[in-house]
């Protein structure tokens, strides 16, 4: 089979976009009438005046423009994104919900490298009380482009009760993307080394869950997963042991794979008091703090760990306040976000395992953050105080050790019309300042 160059591909793709969209409307949509435009210009611009010559942050977008137009029962969309040096991605986007189908495609494009990057579509409808999914997915990978699909059922099995079942082909899901953290489809093509071209839609996994399911004590759900790769995977049973009055729970993991079966609990205890919270750890000889079938070691509560204590939107005047202290080591926060966008209620203690790629760790271990919201006055603003008690991370050797200061607020002017700004100050030296202006209609 002959490859198609970058420019044919990018054709046919925006041709066969628009002739789906010109089909669905002569088809489907009903009178054109109660027509509608919105849409948002957001701008952000982060200056870091101590970062040397990179004045302007080039790691986050500069401006986002969104425009959304509905018609005749079709919703026709346009999402711009600019860096500080380059115009970093364009899509559009068509949705459709006729009865009991609801249709959706999207394209999206790198005019850096004047190509497509990747275009999704998704059906989906409803029959005697299941949802049928599919999603067709022509993505650009390695100098080509391949294709993947999807397709799933799901339902309700009784009150409280569900099951749902995927297969996919030719690709897998992107947590990366699936969380936000990376711009895309939300899948990978799949060619296993070279074994599989990337348009040949092979099998790759199928995944078979149930939640909600009962055992008179406790509710629990299970997963069966199956991949091209590994046959039969695992199943797992996961469950939660909690006494109504007994402050210690228990998390349960039952796993059975091909060869082998593991038990893990993963202790915990209720340590909430109103608007003061106690975050505790109970210890194992494990490394992960769990108890498990697995090892000789692990078996044993060993110790009781209080790793930091906070406060929540606690009412002083107009404002709130918040705080949260790290007994050991620093906090956390989202990767790629700045502190002055984030109140003490936005960072962590400790990141669980699973997801601990999505987070930073900080050089303060306390905040303090004072908040007033816009609900009653057009102005809304905030301040956060950051310290380095142990004075590990900053080096720091200030009053209270202070490590940063943050500070920002948003004024709308009107309905459609916002501006703001914000910095944070480093005691010897001005960090970041953040100006925004954004428009809405």
């Amino acid at each position: 089979m002959p490859i198609l160059d970058h420019n044919k591909i990018l054709y046919l793709s925006i041709s066969s976009f628009l002739v789906v969209l010109l089909l669905t409307g002569s088809f489907f949509a009903p009178s054109a009438h109660g027509d509608e435009l919105t849409g948002s210009w957001e701008n952000d611009i982060y200056l870091s005046p101590s970062n040397g010559g990179n004045l302007i942050d080039a790691n986050k977008p500069l401006s986002t423009l969104s425009v959304s137009y509905s018609t005749g029962g079709i919703t026709y969309s346009s999402n711009s994104v600019f860096y500080r040096d380059k115009y970093a991605s364009q899509s559009f986007e068509a949705g459709l919900q006729v009865g009991i189908l609801d249709l959706s495609s999207t394209a999206s494009f790198n005019p850096g490298e004047t190509r497509l990057d990747y275009w999704l579509n998704e059906a989906s409808f409803s029959l005697a009380g299941a949802w049928f999914d599919t999603t067709f997915l022509l993505q650009h990978s390695d100098d080509s482009y391949g294709a993947g699909a999807e397709v799933g059922v799901s339902g309700n099995l009784a009150e409280g009760v569900s099951a749902d079942f995927t297969s996919r082909f030719g690709m897998k899901e992107s947590e990366v993307e699936l969380l936000g953290l990376k711009a895309g489809s939300g899948y990978n093509l799949v060619t296993s080394q070279g074994a599989y071209g990337p348009s040949q839609l092979q099998y790759v996994n199928s995944e078979f869950q149930i939640t909600g399911m009962m055992l008179d004590c406790c509710e629990y759900d299970v997963t069966t997963k199956f991949s091209e790769a590994n046959g039969f995977e695992k199943t797992e049973f996961e469950f939660a042991i909690e006494g109504e009055e007994n402050p210690i729970g228990f998390e349960v993991d039952l796993k059975f794979t091909a060869q082998t079966k593991s038990v893990v609990l993963d202790p915990s205890i209720v340590t909430e008091w109103g608007c003061f919270d106690v975050y505790t750890n109970i210890t194992t000889p494990s490394v992960n703090n769990k108890l498990g079938n697995n090892s000789t070691t692990a078996d044993t509560l060993t110790g009781f760990q209080v790793k930091g204590f906070g406060l929540s939107n606690v009412s002083l005047g107009h404002v709130t306040f918040s705080s949260l202290t790290a007994l050991e080591g620093n906090l956390y926060k989202s990767k790629n976000v700045y502190n002055i966008d984030l109140r003490a209620d936005d960072y962590l203690l400790q990141p669980s395992q699973e997801y601990a790629f999505i987070f930073d760790e900080t050089d303060y271990d306390q905040v303090f953050s004072l908040y007033k919201s816009g609900k009653d006055f057009n102005l809304t603003f905030g301040a956060d105080f950051y310290f380095d008690m142990s004075g590990d991370a900053t080096g720091t050797d200030t009053l209270f050790d202070n490590a940063l200061v943050t500070g920002d607020g948003d004024y709308k002017l009107s309905d459609q019309f916002s501006m703001g700004a914000g910095f944070a100050i480093k005691p010897e030296s001005l960090e970041t300042i953040r100006l925004s202006f954004d428009y809405s209609f």
